[in-house]
Protein backbone atom coordinates (compact mmCIF):
# COMPACT_ATOMS: atom_id res chain seq x y z
CA UNK A 1 0.00 0.00 0.00
CA UNK A 2 1.39 3.24 -0.90
CA UNK A 3 -0.70 5.66 0.56
CA UNK A 4 -3.04 5.64 3.14
CA UNK A 5 -5.92 8.76 3.77
CA UNK A 6 -7.18 9.25 7.42
CA UNK A 7 -10.00 11.66 7.79
CA UNK A 8 -11.54 12.37 11.36
CA UNK A 9 -14.25 12.91 12.30
CA UNK A 10 -17.49 13.54 14.54
CA UNK A 11 -21.05 14.21 13.40
CA UNK A 12 -19.89 15.29 9.85
CA UNK A 13 -21.87 12.80 7.60
CA UNK A 14 -22.79 15.23 5.42
CA UNK A 15 -19.53 16.70 4.69
CA UNK A 16 -18.20 13.56 4.52
CA UNK A 17 -20.31 13.09 1.64
CA UNK A 18 -18.73 15.66 -0.51
CA UNK A 19 -14.76 15.10 0.84
CA UNK A 20 -14.96 11.13 -0.09
CA UNK A 21 -16.84 11.70 -3.35
CA UNK A 22 -13.60 13.97 -4.39
CA UNK A 23 -11.00 11.89 -2.53
CA UNK A 24 -11.83 8.56 -4.72
CA UNK A 25 -12.10 10.83 -7.60
CA UNK A 26 -8.46 11.26 -7.92
CA UNK A 27 -5.85 10.97 -10.66
CA UNK A 28 -3.61 8.67 -8.46
CA UNK A 29 -1.98 5.55 -10.24
CA UNK A 30 -0.57 3.83 -6.97
CA UNK A 31 -2.47 1.58 -4.19
CA UNK A 32 -4.18 4.08 -1.57
CA UNK A 33 -6.55 2.85 1.16
CA UNK A 34 -9.13 5.37 2.89
CA UNK A 35 -9.45 5.07 6.78
CA UNK A 36 -12.59 7.28 8.64
CA UNK A 37 -11.83 7.97 12.24
CA UNK A 38 -14.73 8.53 14.14
CA UNK A 39 -15.21 9.66 17.32
CA UNK A 40 -18.71 8.55 18.61
CA UNK A 41 -20.71 10.22 15.89
CA UNK A 42 -24.56 10.10 16.46
CA UNK A 43 -25.69 11.68 13.49
CA UNK A 44 -25.36 8.29 11.23
CA UNK A 45 -22.10 8.73 10.09
CA UNK A 46 -20.85 4.83 10.10
CA UNK A 47 -24.28 3.56 8.33
CA UNK A 48 -24.04 5.99 5.89
CA UNK A 49 -20.68 5.17 5.14
CA UNK A 50 -21.02 1.66 4.97
CA UNK A 51 -23.76 2.47 2.26
CA UNK A 52 -22.59 4.60 0.39
CA UNK A 53 -18.59 4.05 0.69
CA UNK A 54 -17.93 0.63 1.12
CA UNK A 55 -14.10 0.80 0.40
CA UNK A 56 -14.00 3.19 3.33
CA UNK A 57 -12.01 1.24 6.83
CA UNK A 58 -14.07 3.06 9.67
CA UNK A 59 -12.35 3.05 13.47
CA UNK A 60 -14.12 3.64 16.59
CA UNK A 61 -12.41 6.45 18.39
CA UNK A 62 -14.17 7.20 21.50
CA UNK A 63 -12.85 9.69 23.83
CA UNK A 64 -15.27 12.12 26.31
CA UNK A 65 -12.32 14.55 25.96
CA UNK A 66 -10.81 14.60 21.94
CA UNK A 67 -6.96 14.33 21.58
CA UNK A 68 -6.32 15.13 18.01
CA UNK A 69 -2.87 13.42 18.18
CA UNK A 70 -4.58 10.46 19.69
CA UNK A 71 -6.50 9.83 17.49
CA UNK A 72 -4.14 10.65 14.54
CA UNK A 73 -1.69 7.97 15.91
CA UNK A 74 -4.33 5.19 16.20
CA UNK A 75 -5.33 5.52 13.09
CA UNK A 76 -1.93 5.26 11.50
CA UNK A 77 -1.38 2.10 13.57
CA UNK A 78 -4.47 0.82 11.65
CA UNK A 79 -3.24 1.35 8.31
CA UNK A 80 -0.39 0.56 5.64
CA UNK A 81 0.98 2.98 3.79
CA UNK A 82 3.97 4.09 3.07
CA UNK A 83 2.55 7.80 2.99
CA UNK A 84 -0.01 8.80 5.10
CA UNK A 85 -2.11 11.77 4.02
CA UNK A 86 -4.40 13.58 6.51
CA UNK A 87 -7.36 15.50 5.15
CA UNK A 88 -10.13 16.75 7.59
CA UNK A 89 -13.99 15.79 7.08
CA UNK A 90 -14.95 18.89 6.50
CA UNK A 91 -12.38 19.46 3.61
CA UNK A 92 -13.07 18.89 0.78
CA UNK A 93 -9.70 18.49 -2.22
CA UNK A 94 -10.31 20.96 -4.70
CA UNK A 95 -9.80 19.29 -7.82
CA UNK A 96 -8.35 15.36 -9.03
CA UNK A 97 -4.52 15.99 -8.49
CA UNK A 98 -4.76 17.03 -4.83
CA UNK A 99 -3.42 13.27 -3.88
CA UNK A 100 -0.59 13.21 -6.28
CA UNK A 101 0.46 16.77 -5.62
CA UNK A 102 1.28 16.10 -1.95
CA UNK A 103 3.05 12.53 -2.72
CA UNK A 104 4.83 14.21 -5.60
CA UNK A 105 6.45 17.22 -2.93
CA UNK A 106 7.26 14.32 -0.42
CA UNK A 107 8.49 11.09 -1.73
CA UNK A 108 11.27 12.36 -4.23
CA UNK A 109 13.35 13.55 -1.15
CA UNK A 110 14.32 11.78 1.79
CA UNK A 111 14.88 15.35 3.62
CA UNK A 112 11.12 15.94 3.58
CA UNK A 113 9.48 15.08 6.49
CA UNK A 114 6.06 16.36 5.71
CA UNK A 115 4.24 18.67 2.92
CA UNK A 116 1.18 20.41 4.11
CA UNK A 117 -1.32 22.00 1.56
CA UNK A 118 -3.41 25.18 0.92
CA UNK A 119 -6.48 25.87 2.69
CA UNK A 120 -9.30 28.02 0.92
CA UNK A 121 -12.45 29.14 2.24
CA UNK A 122 -16.05 28.41 0.75
CA UNK A 123 -17.94 30.95 -0.59
CA UNK A 124 -20.16 31.12 2.18
CA UNK A 125 -17.21 30.82 4.40
CA UNK A 126 -17.22 33.81 7.07
CA UNK A 127 -15.55 36.88 6.31
CA UNK A 128 -13.09 35.99 9.01
CA UNK A 129 -12.22 32.57 7.37
CA UNK A 130 -11.94 34.44 4.40
CA UNK A 131 -9.16 36.96 5.83
CA UNK A 132 -7.57 34.00 7.95
CA UNK A 133 -7.10 31.51 5.42
CA UNK A 134 -5.90 33.90 2.89
CA UNK A 135 -3.38 35.25 4.78
CA UNK A 136 -2.08 31.96 6.22
CA UNK A 137 -1.79 29.78 3.10
CA UNK A 138 -0.32 31.80 0.35
CA UNK A 139 0.56 31.28 -3.55
CA UNK A 140 3.99 30.78 -3.12
CA UNK A 141 5.52 27.06 -2.16
CA UNK A 142 8.06 27.40 0.66
CA UNK A 143 10.92 25.01 2.14
CA UNK A 144 10.75 25.13 5.86
CA UNK A 145 13.90 24.39 7.89
CA UNK A 146 13.17 26.67 10.58
CA UNK A 147 9.91 27.48 10.34
CA UNK A 148 7.34 24.47 12.28
CA UNK A 149 3.87 25.86 10.77
CA UNK A 150 2.42 22.91 9.79
CA UNK A 151 -1.35 22.11 9.33
CA UNK A 152 -3.01 18.21 9.97
CA UNK A 153 -6.20 19.62 8.09
CA UNK A 154 -4.47 19.13 4.78
CA UNK A 155 -1.22 17.15 4.73
CA UNK A 156 1.16 14.15 4.43
CA UNK A 157 3.85 12.62 6.00
CA UNK A 158 5.79 9.20 5.91
CA UNK A 159 5.56 6.62 7.99
CA UNK A 160 9.33 5.82 8.24
CA UNK A 161 9.41 9.78 10.08
CA UNK A 162 5.84 8.90 11.96
CA UNK A 163 7.25 5.44 13.26
CA UNK A 164 9.86 7.82 14.98
CA UNK A 165 8.30 10.82 16.13
CA UNK A 166 4.48 10.26 16.79
CA UNK A 167 2.18 13.10 17.45
CA UNK A 168 1.75 14.31 20.96
CA UNK A 169 -1.42 12.71 22.03
CA UNK A 170 -1.77 14.62 25.79
CA UNK A 171 -2.50 18.22 23.55
CA UNK A 172 -6.39 19.86 22.84
CA UNK A 173 -4.28 21.98 19.71
CA UNK A 174 -1.27 22.06 17.66
CA UNK A 175 -0.03 18.30 17.49
CA UNK A 176 0.99 19.24 13.98
CA UNK A 177 3.27 21.94 14.89
CA UNK A 178 4.46 19.80 18.01
CA UNK A 179 5.20 17.22 15.64
CA UNK A 180 6.73 19.40 12.66
CA UNK A 181 9.00 21.00 15.62
CA UNK A 182 10.51 17.79 16.15
CA UNK A 183 10.88 16.70 13.06
CA UNK A 184 12.82 19.86 12.18
CA UNK A 185 15.27 19.60 14.65
CA UNK A 186 16.33 16.10 13.19
CA UNK A 187 17.40 18.37 10.76
CA UNK A 188 14.13 17.41 8.48
CA UNK A 189 12.24 19.77 6.16
CA UNK A 190 8.77 20.51 5.93
CA UNK A 191 7.62 21.57 2.44
CA UNK A 192 4.13 23.85 1.83
CA UNK A 193 2.87 23.05 -1.70
CA UNK A 194 0.03 25.55 -2.79
CA UNK A 195 -1.05 23.23 -5.77
CA UNK A 196 -2.57 20.63 -2.84
CA UNK A 197 -5.56 22.23 -2.06
CA UNK A 198 -8.50 21.77 -0.17
CA UNK A 199 -11.63 23.85 0.52
CA UNK A 200 -12.07 24.68 4.10
CA UNK A 201 -15.52 26.27 5.41
CA UNK A 202 -14.11 27.19 8.90
CA UNK A 203 -10.59 28.77 9.05
CA UNK A 204 -7.83 27.78 11.96
CA UNK A 205 -8.48 30.13 14.53
CA UNK A 206 -11.12 32.84 14.91
CA UNK A 207 -11.78 36.61 15.07
CA UNK A 208 -14.90 38.51 16.75
CA UNK A 209 -14.42 41.99 15.30
CA UNK A 210 -17.21 41.29 12.35
CA UNK A 211 -17.10 44.59 10.50
CA UNK A 212 -13.82 44.76 10.15
CA UNK A 213 -13.10 41.43 9.33
CA UNK A 214 -16.14 41.58 6.67
CA UNK A 215 -13.89 44.69 5.15
CA UNK A 216 -10.64 43.13 4.98
CA UNK A 217 -12.32 39.49 3.20
CA UNK A 218 -13.84 41.99 0.87
CA UNK A 219 -10.42 43.33 -0.37
CA UNK A 220 -8.97 40.07 -0.73
CA UNK A 221 -11.79 38.82 -2.60
CA UNK A 222 -11.68 41.75 -4.84
CA UNK A 223 -8.32 41.40 -5.99
CA UNK A 224 -9.12 37.83 -7.34
CA UNK A 225 -11.87 38.97 -9.15
CA UNK A 226 -11.70 39.99 -13.09
CA UNK A 227 -13.16 42.56 -14.16
CA UNK A 228 -16.24 41.32 -17.07
CA UNK A 229 -16.35 43.02 -20.38
CA UNK A 230 -18.12 40.52 -22.14
CA UNK A 231 -21.27 38.70 -20.43
CA UNK A 232 -21.82 35.59 -21.65
CA UNK A 233 -24.33 33.99 -19.53
CA UNK A 234 -26.05 30.14 -20.25
CA UNK A 235 -29.36 28.41 -18.03
CA UNK A 236 -28.99 25.71 -16.07
CA UNK A 237 -32.39 23.58 -15.07
CA UNK A 238 -32.06 19.92 -13.59
CA UNK A 239 -35.16 17.81 -13.78
CA UNK A 240 -35.61 14.61 -11.76
CA UNK A 241 -39.31 13.72 -12.83
CA UNK A 242 -40.72 16.01 -15.24
CA UNK A 243 -44.24 17.58 -13.97
CA UNK A 244 -47.56 16.98 -16.35
CA UNK A 245 -50.21 19.47 -16.64
CA UNK A 246 -53.72 18.52 -16.42
CA UNK A 247 -54.33 18.70 -20.10
CA UNK A 248 -50.92 17.09 -20.91
CA UNK A 249 -48.19 19.95 -21.61
CA UNK A 250 -45.06 19.85 -19.38
CA UNK A 251 -45.41 22.61 -16.74
CA UNK A 252 -41.60 23.13 -18.36
CA UNK A 253 -42.86 24.79 -21.54
CA UNK A 254 -43.62 28.37 -20.59
CA UNK A 255 -40.76 28.49 -18.19
CA UNK A 256 -38.61 27.52 -21.37
CA UNK A 257 -40.61 29.56 -23.62
CA UNK A 258 -39.74 32.44 -21.50
CA UNK A 259 -36.10 31.64 -21.77
CA UNK A 260 -35.60 30.92 -25.48
CA UNK A 261 -37.04 34.32 -25.89
CA UNK A 262 -34.09 36.22 -23.60
CA UNK A 263 -31.87 37.59 -26.18
CA UNK A 264 -28.60 37.45 -23.87
CA UNK A 265 -29.19 33.87 -23.18
CA UNK A 266 -26.51 31.56 -25.19
CA UNK A 267 -27.61 28.14 -24.47
CA UNK A 268 -30.14 26.52 -22.12
CA UNK A 269 -29.02 22.86 -20.39
CA UNK A 270 -31.59 20.68 -19.23
CA UNK A 271 -30.76 17.83 -17.23
CA UNK A 272 -33.47 15.40 -17.28
CA UNK A 273 -32.98 11.25 -18.03
CA UNK A 274 -36.99 11.89 -19.25
CA UNK A 275 -36.93 10.21 -22.59
CA UNK A 276 -40.04 11.67 -24.28
CA UNK A 277 -39.33 15.61 -22.99
CA UNK A 278 -36.53 16.32 -25.27
CA UNK A 279 -39.06 15.63 -28.06
CA UNK A 280 -42.06 18.35 -26.84
CA UNK A 281 -39.60 21.09 -27.22
CA UNK A 282 -37.89 22.17 -30.71
CA UNK A 283 -34.93 24.84 -30.14
CA UNK A 284 -31.57 25.31 -30.54
CA UNK A 285 -30.77 27.05 -28.14
CA UNK A 286 -32.06 24.18 -25.71
CA UNK A 287 -29.38 21.35 -25.07
CA UNK A 288 -30.93 17.83 -22.86
CA UNK A 289 -28.33 16.44 -21.52
CA UNK A 290 -28.28 13.26 -19.16
CA UNK A 291 -28.02 13.11 -15.60
CA UNK A 292 -24.92 10.75 -14.92
CA UNK A 293 -25.70 8.69 -12.11
CA UNK A 294 -21.57 9.50 -10.81
CA UNK A 295 -22.46 12.48 -9.87
CA UNK A 296 -26.00 12.50 -9.36
CA UNK A 297 -26.59 11.69 -5.59
CA UNK A 298 -29.37 12.87 -3.25
CA UNK A 299 -26.62 13.22 -0.29
CA UNK A 300 -24.74 15.71 -2.26
CA UNK A 301 -27.06 18.21 -2.98
CA UNK A 302 -28.75 19.73 -6.11
CA UNK A 303 -25.86 22.05 -6.27
CA UNK A 304 -23.43 19.47 -6.43
CA UNK A 305 -24.57 18.34 -9.19
CA UNK A 306 -25.03 21.60 -10.84
CA UNK A 307 -21.59 22.30 -10.89
CA UNK A 308 -19.99 19.12 -11.44
CA UNK A 309 -22.10 18.87 -14.64
CA UNK A 310 -20.98 22.33 -15.56
CA UNK A 311 -17.44 21.62 -14.88
CA UNK A 312 -18.19 18.31 -16.76
CA UNK A 313 -20.06 19.05 -19.65
CA UNK A 314 -20.11 23.09 -20.08
CA UNK A 315 -17.41 24.83 -18.98
CA UNK A 316 -14.73 24.03 -21.88
CA UNK A 317 -16.69 24.45 -24.41
CA UNK A 318 -19.41 27.29 -23.91
CA UNK A 319 -16.97 29.42 -21.45
CA UNK A 320 -19.56 31.59 -20.20
CA UNK A 321 -19.12 34.07 -17.51
CA UNK A 322 -22.49 34.02 -15.34
CA UNK A 323 -24.80 30.95 -14.77
CA UNK A 324 -28.51 31.41 -14.45
CA UNK A 325 -30.28 28.15 -12.65
CA UNK A 326 -33.50 27.84 -12.34
CA UNK A 327 -35.90 25.31 -10.69
CA UNK A 328 -39.30 24.35 -12.57
CA UNK A 329 -41.00 23.38 -9.05
CA UNK A 330 -41.14 27.43 -9.18
CA UNK A 331 -43.88 28.53 -11.67
CA UNK A 332 -44.20 32.03 -10.62
CA UNK A 333 -42.04 35.21 -11.36
CA UNK A 334 -42.29 38.97 -11.45
CA UNK A 335 -42.43 40.43 -14.51
CA UNK A 336 -38.85 40.56 -16.70
CA UNK A 337 -37.41 38.92 -13.40
CA UNK A 338 -34.94 37.34 -16.17
CA UNK A 339 -34.20 40.60 -17.61
CA UNK A 340 -33.77 41.93 -14.19
CA UNK A 341 -31.12 39.71 -12.82
CA UNK A 342 -29.52 40.24 -15.92
CA UNK A 343 -29.30 44.22 -15.20
CA UNK A 344 -27.74 43.40 -11.69
CA UNK A 345 -24.26 42.22 -12.73
CA UNK A 346 -21.61 43.18 -11.41
CA UNK A 347 -17.80 42.85 -10.04
CA UNK A 348 -19.24 43.92 -6.27
CA UNK A 349 -21.01 40.62 -6.46
CA UNK A 350 -20.52 37.20 -7.40
CA UNK A 351 -24.63 36.05 -7.02
CA UNK A 352 -27.74 38.24 -7.83
CA UNK A 353 -30.54 35.76 -5.15
CA UNK A 354 -34.12 36.40 -4.83
CA UNK A 355 -35.50 37.20 -1.15
CA UNK A 356 -38.71 37.40 0.23
CA UNK A 357 -39.59 38.72 3.50
CA UNK A 358 -40.84 36.10 6.12
CA UNK A 359 -43.85 37.40 7.30
CA UNK A 360 -44.39 34.63 10.08
CA UNK A 361 -44.02 35.81 14.42
CA UNK A 362 -42.79 33.50 17.42
CA UNK A 363 -39.51 31.60 14.92
CA UNK A 364 -37.19 29.02 16.82
CA UNK A 365 -34.03 27.35 16.06
CA UNK A 366 -32.63 24.40 17.76
CA UNK A 367 -29.42 24.48 19.54
CA UNK A 368 -27.88 21.39 18.48
CA UNK A 369 -25.64 21.30 21.48
CA UNK A 370 -28.50 21.38 24.58
CA UNK A 371 -30.96 19.48 21.99
CA UNK A 372 -33.62 22.48 23.50
CA UNK A 373 -35.62 25.37 21.05
CA UNK A 374 -33.97 28.59 21.11
CA UNK A 375 -36.26 31.48 20.07
CA UNK A 376 -34.94 33.27 17.00
CA UNK A 377 -37.98 35.69 17.07
CA UNK A 378 -40.90 35.56 19.65
CA UNK A 379 -43.53 38.80 19.84
CA UNK A 380 -46.93 38.67 20.98
CA UNK A 381 -47.42 42.10 19.14
CA UNK A 382 -49.44 41.99 15.30
CA UNK A 383 -47.33 42.46 12.61
CA UNK A 384 -48.17 45.89 11.95
CA UNK A 385 -46.15 47.38 14.52
CA UNK A 386 -43.59 44.67 15.19
CA UNK A 387 -41.31 44.08 12.15
CA UNK A 388 -38.69 41.16 12.48
CA UNK A 389 -36.75 41.75 9.09
CA UNK A 390 -35.95 37.96 8.51
CA UNK A 391 -35.77 37.14 4.56
CA UNK A 392 -35.44 34.08 3.28
CA UNK A 393 -33.75 33.11 -0.47
CA UNK A 394 -36.06 31.75 -2.74
CA UNK A 395 -33.29 30.43 -5.26
CA UNK A 396 -35.11 28.46 -7.40
CA UNK A 397 -36.96 31.09 -9.19
CA UNK A 398 -33.58 32.27 -10.68
CA UNK A 399 -30.24 33.17 -9.49
CA UNK A 400 -27.09 34.27 -11.73
CA UNK A 401 -23.85 33.61 -10.30
CA UNK A 402 -20.41 34.43 -11.77
CA UNK A 403 -19.15 31.14 -13.35
CA UNK A 404 -14.92 31.06 -11.26
CA UNK A 405 -17.74 30.81 -8.24
CA UNK A 406 -20.27 28.72 -9.68
CA UNK A 407 -17.80 25.52 -10.39
CA UNK A 408 -16.66 25.59 -6.79
CA UNK A 409 -19.55 26.30 -4.66
CA UNK A 410 -23.05 26.09 -6.89
CA UNK A 411 -25.26 29.16 -6.29
CA UNK A 412 -23.59 29.23 -2.30
CA UNK A 413 -21.75 32.69 -1.62
CA UNK A 414 -21.68 35.42 0.85
CA UNK A 415 -20.88 38.03 -1.84
CA UNK A 416 -24.83 38.26 -3.17
CA UNK A 417 -26.88 41.21 -4.56
CA UNK A 418 -30.49 40.16 -2.91
CA UNK A 419 -33.28 41.49 -5.00
CA UNK A 420 -36.48 41.35 -2.83
CA UNK A 421 -39.49 39.75 -4.06
CA UNK A 422 -43.44 39.94 -2.55
CA UNK A 423 -43.78 36.50 -0.78
CA UNK A 424 -46.33 35.66 -2.96
CA UNK A 425 -43.49 34.23 -5.49
CA UNK A 426 -42.88 32.26 -2.88
CA UNK A 427 -44.60 29.35 -4.05
CA UNK A 428 -43.23 25.59 -5.02
CA UNK A 429 -44.31 22.48 -5.99
CA UNK A 430 -43.42 19.89 -3.47
CA UNK A 431 -44.21 16.34 -5.43
CA UNK A 432 -44.96 15.03 -8.63
CA UNK A 433 -48.78 15.29 -9.03
CA UNK A 434 -51.24 16.82 -11.71
CA UNK A 435 -52.23 20.29 -11.09
CA UNK A 436 -55.40 22.28 -13.63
Amino acid sequence: MEVSIILRSKNEKNWLAYSLTEIYKQKFKKKFEVILVDNDSKDGTKEFIKNNFKKVKIINYKSKIFYPGESLNFGVKKSKGKFIAFISAHCIPKNENWLVTLYNSISRNKYIAGVYGKQEPLDFSSPQVVRELTYLFGNQKKIQKNDPFFHNANSMIKRSVWDKIKFNSEVLHIEDRIWANKVLNLGLKIIYQPKASVLHYHGVGHDSNFSRSLNISNLLRKEKIQEIKNERIIAMIAIKEPFILKNGDYLLNSLLNELCNLSFLKKIFIFCNDKKLPKKFNSKKVLFLKRHDSIDKDYLGSDYFLKESYKKFIKKKYMPSHILVVEEIYPLRPKNFFLKLKNEISNNFDSIVPFVKVLDHNLWKLNNETNSLEPLFKTTLPSKIVDHKVFKEIKGIGTLTRSEVFETSGRESDRIKPLFMHSKYDFRISKPIKIS
